[in-house]
């Protein structure tokens, strides 16, 4: 069992509180799905708003990981998650004044991104200085695990809110579930940094980060392969509104029940990661790449199937293969890391992961609209299919 983080009394209380506030973004990126179809039913703006909440990541995250390794991390944390709470409060206000409008929730969405895109690289950087070095591979398996039960109950509490009782109330469920979480960062006490170093100049700085990952083979496969499955595979679970609603119409009910799914498989997956033996540091997580090649194919099947319980399985088993890819990667990446330089490479780490994400999110909402759903996900899934097949090969040569 991969548990040893749970001994830190701080990452515990950490885990805690991260249980609202990932339940909170979940239902969040809900809501915001749910609303750019609702406004348009357009499969194009459902992909163009998903590319915006993500995109941000892609310019700003590493800047954002510059600036996480200089500064104190509870303080920033704190910071950043105030200025989420913030716009949830802000979406809460404008919908109960029925003012919503696509251009609004466009520019809400690349506001919010933003906000993300300085989070991520604080979160992936608080979380391993909580505990002590030799447990960081048990940090990012159990976040791994109460990020994807939050994947799973997030969404499905969205799902019944918003058909019970509507935006608006889902929205002030949001905004109370952001408040333990502050409450927690305050106490928290992250251990210094392992090394002390001497700031470089902000673009030194920057620069020093990639070439650290340009010198290290594990970080740049992890990074190349992780990129691609983003772009093609996991993409598809950024338009699930589309396949919920514009496929199979089953409304939000619906959409509830397949990003369910996927967190149904996300949870199998970090569960699998939990239970097995740590990873040893510097080789290539074998699973990772397996799971490519399963991603590739379920998204295949994805595409060719009429019936929505077997569409509801198969997303999910992407789920599962999305969760894989993305734990094992990124643990692998964390154990190679000092804490002075872990801010900059996690960040670009995510920002290859998410903005894959985000591109792969716009071009697949394009594809459906103008291909159809069955020849979009089927294409994306062969194609995807036969270049992690070629990559896998080469990686073994």
């Amino acid at each position: 069992m991969n548990l040893s983080a749970l001994q830190s009394p701080n990452y515990r209380l950490y885990l805690i509180g991260n249980v609202f506030g990932m339940n909170a973004n979940w239902i969040m990126r809900l809501v915001i799905g749910w609303l750019a179809w609702d406004l348009t039913k357009s499969a194009s703006f459902v992909g163009f708003v998903s590319f915006l909440a993500y995109a941000p990541v892609l310019l700003g995250g590493p800047f954002f990981g510059v600036i996480t390794d200089r500064v104190e991390l509870r303080t920033a944390m704190l910071a950043v998650q105030f200025t989420i709470g913030g716009l949830a409060i802000l979406m809460l206000g404008v919908v109960a004044s029925d003012v919503m409008t696509p251009t609004f929730l466009a520019i809400y969405a690349l506001t919010l991104g933003t906000a993300f895109s300085a989070y991520q690289p604080i979160r992936l950087s608080l979380g391993p200085r909580l505990v002590r070095a030799e447990r960081v591979s048990s940090v990012v398996s159990i976040g791994a695990l109460n990020f994807n039960i939050s994947r799973l109950t997030g969404p499905a509490l969205a799902g019944m809110l918003i058909a019970t009782f509507g935006v608006t109330i889902t929205l002030v469920v949001v905004c109370i579930l952001y408040v333990p979480f502050l409450i927690i960062l305050s106490r928290l006490k992250p251990r210094e940094r392992n090394v002390q170093v001497e700031h470089l100049p902000f673009w030194q700085s920057m620069r020093q980060g990639f070439t650290f990952i340009a010198s290290d083979r594990l970080i740049r496969i992890a990074l190349i392969t992780t990129g691609l499955f983003s772009l093609a595979i996991r993409a598809s679970l950024e338009v699930l509104p589309i396949i919920a609603d514009g496929v199979f119409e089953r409304g939000a009910a619906g959409l509830g029940v397949v990003t369910a799914a996927a967190g149904v498989g996300a949870i199998g997956a970090s569960v699998i990661q939990v239970t097995a033996a740590p990873p040893a540091r510097g080789h290539i997580p074998k699973r990772a790449l397996f799971a490519t090649l399963i991603g590739s194919v379920m998204t295949l099947a994805l595409g060719l199937v009429d019936s929505w319980a077997m569409a509801v399985v198969l997303i999910g088993a992407i789920g599962f293969a999305s969760t894989l890819v993305g734990i094992n990667f990124q643990a692998a990446v964390q154990m190679q890391l000092d804490d002075h330089i872990r801010g900059r490479v996690m960040s670009l780490w995510m920002t290859v992961a998410v903005g894959g994400t985000a591109l792969g999110a716009l071009a697949v909402g394009v594809l459906i609209e103008y291909l159809g759903f069955t020849a979009a996900l089927s294409g994306i899934g062969a194609g995807s299919l036969v270049i992690f097949a070629a990559l896998l090969s080469r990686i073994w040569r």
